[in-house]
C-alpha cells in the first residue's frame, strides 16, 4: 500500500514537473502579425498567403477580411516571410527575428503585377466603387498596363478594351467610339480628363493628340460603356472614357522618358512633382513628339480620289509634331479638403480627317484652366476651353490654304454633393452643372450663322443608391436639361439592380434614357466652297438648326415630259445657274438643231429630204426655204423636256447612287436614346475574371453624320431625239400655218419632226452629256446660287426616324500564376449599316453606317520573368464593315493586327530607369482602318523612362 503511495506521488510530481516544464516551453514560444496592403492605393488584401519558414520548420498563414494575418507558436529564432497575392509581386522577407515571448508587428506592402481583377472606379456613378458591384460595364487600365505602350499617343493603349472601337488615321491620329457609330472628327464618346471634358470646344471633336494624357503622368484610365446621360448630360449615350493623372501628394518626383522609332518618330516626355509642407503640392508636365506620317499613295485608287479632292497646286504636308504643357497647384486645407487649379495649352500639326474633307492642322491646339474644389463629401469646378486652330486649313477648300479661325469657348460650372444615410445603406448624389459653347470662327467655319450660334445647356441631377440587402443594390436616378436651340427641357432616367450572390460574383441589370444635343457642327456648320473631284461647281457643309428645304415649282411639274416640281440650277458654263426643272430643256436644244439645219446650202437640205421635198418642180427652192422659215423657233415653239434622273455623288469613288426623289431637312432635334442592358462579372478562384454585356439600344431621331444631300440630275442621251421629235411634232401642229402647208404635200407633223432630228441625232448625240456627266444641281431654298454662277453641291446633317440594334461584349482576365496573365474579348453587334427601311424613312438614299465592325475580337498574354524583364503580346481582328461619313465612302476590308512589346527593369544598374519596346502590326500588315486615312503598316517604338522619387 505504501509502495502504491509512493509510486502514485511519484508520478504526480512527474505530471506537474512536466506541466510545468511544458508551460514554460509555450511561454517562450512568439507570434508574428501584421496587415498585408496594396503599395500604391494602400487597400488590404484578403486572402493573401504569408508563408514562414526556418530549417526544419514551416508554417503560415492567411489574411483575414481585414488583411491581417497572424502566425503562432513560433520558437525564437531567425525566419523568412513570403508574402504572395493573386495580381501582386511575391515579396519575400529574410532575416526577420522574433524572440521568447514576442508579438512581433510586420506589416507589408505589394506591388500590384498588372493586372486588378477588381479594381475601385469613380466614372460610373461619381463616386468611388468596386467594378464588380458598379450598376454599369467598366474597364480600368491601371498605370502598369499603360506604361506597357509605347506610342505617340496614349489613346493607343485602349485599342485591346473590350467594346471600344478604335480606327488609326495617323501616327497620333485615332478616332474612338464606345459601341460603334464612329465618324471622321469623331466626338461620339465623352472623354474626361481629371473630370474637365477634353473634347475641342465648340467642335465638339475628340483630338486626342492635344489632350493633357502622357504616359509618366497617368494614374489610370475608366471606360464605361453604355449612355450615362443621367448624371453627365447631353452626348453621353454611348460611354464614358477617363483619363486620371496622378496627383502630386501621392506621386511626387520627377521622370523623363524618352523615345524614338520608325518614321524618323522621336517623342519625349517629362513630369515634375513636389510638396511644400505637407500642404502645397505642385506638379508640371511636358511632351513633344514628331514623326514622318503615314501618306496616301496617288498610285492606290481610293488614295487618288481622295487627293483629288485636294485644291490644285496644294500638297500634303505629312510632317507630324506636336507639344504639350500643363501645370497643377494644389493646396490641402486638411485631408479631405484640397483645391486643385490646373492648366496647360497644347499644339498640334498633322493631317486629321473632318467631316468636310481632310484638313492640315498648324499649329492646331487649345488651351485650359480648370480649378475644383473637394471637400469631403462636396465636388464643386469650373473650367474653360478655348481653341486655337492657328493656321489650320482644310485642303479641299477652294480658298487653298487660307487659314480657319476657331476662338470659341467652352465654359462648364458644376456642383456636386453625395449624401450616405442609414449606416452606409442609402446613398444619395445631387448636382448641378452649366455648358456655355460660345463659337467665334470669324465666320470662316459658321459662315452664315456666325452670330446666332451659341449653344447654354443648364442641367441638374439626382441619384440614389440603396443597399436593400448585403446581396442587392438598387440605383435610381433622374437628369433635366434644357438646351437653348432646341428649346426643349430633357429628363434622363436610369435604373439599376445589382445583385451580389457572393462577393465574387454579380449580376446586373439597367435601363437608360440618354440624349445627345446636335452640336454646333451639326447645327451651324456653314463651311465651303469646297472642291469637288472633276466637277465644274464647288461644295459647301451647311448646319440644319433651322432645316432646309428643296426649291420646288409647281410650274415644273406641269411641263410635259417632266416627273417632279423640283427646281435645278445649271452647271452648264454657257448658262451657269439658269434656273431649270429636273431634265434637258428642249427648246434650247431645238434650237441648236435649227441653226445647224438652217445653215446649210439649201441644195444639200434638198438632197435629204423624202418626195415630194426632195423636187425642185414640185417645190421651188424660195417654197422650201420658206418652210425651213416657218421652222424658226420664233414660229415654232418647241416645249417640254427631256427628263432627268436623280443621284447621290460618293466623293470617295466618284460613284452616283440613282433616288427617285428627295426629303427636305427638318430642324435637328434631340437624338433620344433607350438602352436595356444586362451583364455578369464573375471572379473565380481569385485568378479567372468573365464578364458578358448583353444590351438592346434604340435611338431616335438619330442625327448622322455630314452627308451629301444636294442630288445631282442626269439625262439619257439616248432618249433625247425622241423626246424632241415628240416636242416638235406638237410644236409644228400648233403652227397652223406651217401644219397646213405640210398637209398640202400630205406630211404629217411627225414624220417632219423625225425627219428633221433625224438629219441632226448623229451631231446632236454627240453633244450632249454622257449618262454619267451632271446638268444641273438641285439645292435648298436658302443655298441657292446667284445669278450667273454655278450652284453647289451641300453636304448637311438630318434626324434620322429610328436606329434599333443590339450587341454582345464578353471578356476573360485569366492569371495563371502570379508572373503569367491572359485577356481575351470578343463583341459583336446585330447590324453595322442601316437602310432606309431599317431606318424607317421612305427615301431610299437615306443610310446610316455604324463606321466600325460587328464583330471585334482581341486577345493576348503578359508574363513576366525574373530579373525585371516582361514581355508581351496582342492581337486584335477587326470584320470588315461599310464607311459613310462626310466625304468618306466606302468598305473597310478585314485585318488582322498583332502587337509585341518588352520590357526591362533598369533598377540594377540605374535605379529609377526602364526599357520599353512595342512593335505594332508586327506582322506589317498593310491596312486601312478608315476611309479617307492613308494604309497603315509596321510601327516600332523604344523607350527608356528615368524616374527620381
Amino acid at each position: 500500500m505504501a509502495d502504491c503511495r509512493v509510486k502514485l506521488g511519484v508520478s504526480l510530481l512527474c505530471c506537474c514537473l512536466l506541466f510545468c516544464l511544458s508551460s514554460l516551453g509555450f511561454a517562450q514560444k512568439a507570434t508574428l502579425g501584421g496587415t498585408v496592403t496594396d503599395e500604391e492605393s494602400g487597400e488590404t488584401l484578403p486572402g493573401a498567403n504569408v508563408a514562414v519558414t526556418a530549417p526544419g520548420i514551416q508554417t503560415g498563414a492567411a489574411t483575414d477580411t481585414e488583411g491581417y494575418f497572424e502566425v503562432r507558436n513560433l520558437p525564437p529564432g531567425m525566419y523568412t516571410v513570403t508574402i504572395s497575392y493573386i495580381g501582386y509581386e511575391e515579396k519575400v522577407l529574410t532575416d526577420v527575428e522574433v524572440t521568447a515571448g514576442e508579438t512581433k508587428s510586420l506589416d507589408v506592402t505589394l506591388l500590384a503585377t498588372g493586372i486588378e481583377i477588381n479594381p475601385i472606379s469613380v466614372t460610373a456613378s461619381r463616386r468611388p466603387e468596386k467594378t464588380l458591384e458598379a450598376p454599369a460595364s467598366i474597364s480600368v487600365l491601371e498605370a502598369r498596363e499603360l506604361n506597357n505602350d509605347v506610342s505617340p499617343s496614349t489613346s493607343t493603349a485602349l485599342r485591346n478594351v473590350t467594346g471600344l472601337d478604335m480606327a488609326q488615321t495617323g501616327v497620333d491620329r485615332t478616332e474612338v467610339v464606345l459601341r460603334g457609330f464612329n465618324n471622321a472628327f469623331s466626338g461620339e464618346a465623352y472623354v474626361l480628363t481629371d473630370n474637365r471634358q477634353a473634347a475641342v470646344a465648340s467642335l465638339g471633336v475628340n483630338v486626342h493628340s492635344i489632350m493633357p494624357n502622357q504616359t509618366t503622368d497617368l494614374e489610370r484610365v475608366e471606360i464605361v460603356r453604355g449612355p450615362g446621360a443621367a448624371l453627365y448630360g447631353a452626348g453621353v449615350d454611348e460611354g464614358v472614357i477617363h483619363y486620371i493623372t496622378k496627383d502630386p501628394f501621392n506621386y511626387p518626383g520627377t521622370t523623363f522618358s524618352f523615345s524614338g522609332g520608325q518614321r524618323t518618330s522621336v517623342a519625349a516626355q517629362f513630369r515634375h512633382a513636389g510638396v511644400i509642407n505637407n500642404q502645397f503640392g505642385y506638379k508640371i508636365t511636358a511632351q513633344f513628339a514628331q514623326a514622318d506620317d503615314w501618306e496616301l499613295n496617288p498610285n492606290n485608287r481610293l488614295d487618288s480620289l481622295q487627293l483629288a479632292q485636294d485644291r490644285e497646286g496644294v500638297e500634303r504636308d505629312y510632317d507630324y509634331q506636336k507639344i504639350n504643357v500643363n501645370g497643377m497647384a494644389q493646396y490641402r486645407f486638411s485631408d479631405d479638403v484640397v483645391l486643385t487649379l490646373n492648366g496647360g495649352f497644347s499644339s498640334l500639326d498633322a493631317v486629321i480627317l473632318t467631316g468636310v474633307g481632310t484638313a492640315q492642322a498648324k499649329d492646331f491646339g487649345y488651351s485650359y484652366g480648370q480649378l475644383r474644389l473637394q471637400a469631403g463629401n462636396f465636388f464643386a469646378q469650373t473650367y474653360l476651353n478655348v481653341n486655337n486652330l492657328g493656321d489650320s486649313f482644310v485642303y479641299s477648300r477652294e480658298t487653298g490654304i487660307d487659314a480657319l479661325v476657331d476662338n470659341s469657348t467652352l465654359w462648364n460650372i458644376q456642383a456636386q454633393y453625395n449624401l450616405e444615410t442609414w449606416g452606409g445603406r442609402q446613398q444619395f448624389i445631387i448636382g448641378f452643372d452649366y455648358d456655355r459653347t460660345t463659337p467665334d470662327t470669324d465666320g470662316t467655319i459658321f459662315g452664315r450663322f456666325e452670330d446666332q450660334d451659341l449653344i447654354s445647356e443648364p442641367g441638374g441631377y439626382i441619384q440614389s443608391q440603396t443597399a436593400i440587402s448585403p446581396k442587392l443594390d438598387l440605383t435610381v436616378a433622374l437628369r433635366g436639361d434644357y438646351n437653348n436651340v432646341t428649346e426643349d427641357f430633357i429628363l434622363s432616367p436610369r435604373v439599376a439592380g445589382v445583385f451580389k450572390p457572393t462577393a465574387e460574383h454579380s449580376f446586373r441589370v439597367s435601363y437608360n434614357r440618354a440624349f445627345t444635343s446636335p452640336g454646333n457642327t451639326e447645327n451651324f456648320l456653314d463651311l465651303g466652297p469646297l472642291n469637288i473631284p472633276g466637277a465644274p461647281f464647288s461644295g459647301r457643309g451647311l448646319g440644319s438648326a433651322f432645316g432646309h428645304t428643296f426649291e420646288r415649282d409647281p410650274a415644273f411639274g406641269a411641263i410635259p415630259n417632266s416627273n417632279t416640281d423640283l427646281v435645278a440650277y445649271s452647271i452648264n458654263p454657257a448658262t451657269p445657274g439658269a434656273r431649270q426643272p429636273v431634265g434637258l430643256p428642249l427648246a434650247p436644244v431645238y434650237d441648236l438643231v435649227y441653226q445647224q439645219l438652217s445653215s446649210l446650202p439649201i441644195s444639200v437640205i434638198r438632197s435629204m429630204l423624202p418626195p415630194p421635198l426632195n423636187d425642185p418642180n414640185v417645190v421651188p427652192d424660195q417654197q422650201l426655204q420658206g418652210l425651213i422659215g416657218l421652222l424658226d423657233p420664233m414660229f415654232t415653239n418647241v416645249a417640254g423636256l427631256s427628263p432627268g434622273g436623280l443621284g447621290i455623288a460618293n466623293l470617295s469613288t466618284g460613284q452616283v447612287q440613282p433616288i427617285q426623289d428627295v426629303t427636305d431637312i427638318k430642324p435637328l432635334d434631340l437624338t433620344i436614346t433607350q438602352t436595356l442592358e444586362a451583364g455578369y462579372k464573375g471572379l473565380l478562384e481569385n485568378r479567372v475574371l468573365f464578364a458578358v454585356d448583353v444590351y438592346y439600344t434604340r435611338k431616335e431621331d438619330f442625327v448622322g453624320p455630314l452627308l451629301v444631300e444636294s442630288p445631282l440630275v442626269f439625262i439619257d442621251r439616248n432618249r433625247v431625239p425622241d423626246d424632241l421629235a415628240d416636242a416638235l411634232a406638237a410644236g409644228i401642229d400648233n403652227n397652223t400655218v406651217l401644219a397646213g402647208l405640210l398637209q398640202q404635200f400630205n406630211l404629217t407633223p411627225e414624220q417632219v419632226a423625225a425627219l428633221i432630228v433625224g438629219l441632226a441625232q448623229e451631231d446632236l448625240v454627240a453633244q450632249l452629256p454622257n449618262q454619267q456627266t451632271p446638268i444641273a444641281i438641285v439645292t435648298f431654298e436658302d443655298n441657292t446660287p446667284q445669278s450667273g454662277q454655278l450652284p453647289e453641291l451641300v453636304l448637311s446633317y438630318r434626324n434620322f426616324g429610328e436606329v434599333d440594334f443590339w450587341g454582345v461584349d464578353a471578356a476573360i482576365q485569366v492569371i495563371a500564376s502570379d508572373r503569367l496573365s491572359f485577356f481575351g474579348n470578343v463583341s459583336i453587334v446585330s447590324d453595322d449599316f442601316f437602310d432606309n427601311e431599317e431606318l424607317d424613312e421612305t427615301n431610299t438614299a437615306l443610310s446610316v453606317a455604324l463606321n466600325a465592325p460587328s464583330f471585334k475580337t482581341k486577345f493576348g498574354f503578359n508574363y513576366r520573368v525574373p530579373f525585371g524583364v516582361s514581355v508581351n503580346a496582342s492581337a486584335r481582328y477587326i470584320e470588315g464593315f461599310p464607311v459613310e461619313s462626310g466625304p468618306y465612302v466606302g468598305d473597310i476590308d478585314d485585318y488582322f493586327l498583332l502587337d509585341l512589346g518588352f520590357g526591362y527593369d533598369l533598377g540594377r544598374f540605374a535605379p529609377g530607369a526602364r526599357f520599353d519596346f512595342l512593335v505594332q502590326n508586327a506582322l506589317d500588315n498593310d491596312h486601312r482602318e478608315f476611309i479617307g486615312a492613308p494604309e497603315i503598316g509596321r510601327f516600332a517604338m523604344a523607350r527608356i523612362t528615368y524616374s527620381i522619387r
